[in-house]
């Protein structure tokens, strides 16, 4: 009776161990995050200078908005089809997230960066 208690309860814990693994991938993002703008500070601007260094741009993440980021930024938005005004508000802060910040399997940028930075 014992092994069938511990038996059950591998069973129990092993499919409880892979929904918690499933739903840890599962982002999505929050509305009404506000716009990363120039001159700001914080992570909001750390996970958008990550994700221009995951699109290859060589800046500092160190969030601080500044002439680097501000540079990289707007020549990415040219590049991607996008207003090209330095301002990472939802159609900037999708490209970022979906195309580079997610697909880099790092845990942080695809939890952490959708509450921080504006996406649809």
């Amino acid at each position: 009776m014992i092994k069938h208690v511990f038996r059950r309860g591998a069973v129990t814990l092993g499919a409880a161990a892979v929904a918690v693994t499933t739903l840890a991938g599962v982002a999505h993002a929050d509305r009404g995050v506000p716009y990363v703008k120039p001159g700001q500070r914080g992570d909001g601007v750390a996970c958008v200078q990550q994700g221009l260094r995951n699109a290859g741009y060589s800046i500092a993440v160190d969030g601080q908005y500044g002439n680097a980021t501000y540079a990289a930024l707007t020549d990415f938005q040219h590049q991607h089809g996008l207003s090209p005004d330095g301002i990472v508000g939802p159609k900037t802060g999708d490209v970022l997230y979906y195309d580079f910040l997610k697909p880099s399997g790092n845990l942080v940028q695809i939890e952490f960066c959708p509450t921080v930075i504006p996406t649809s």
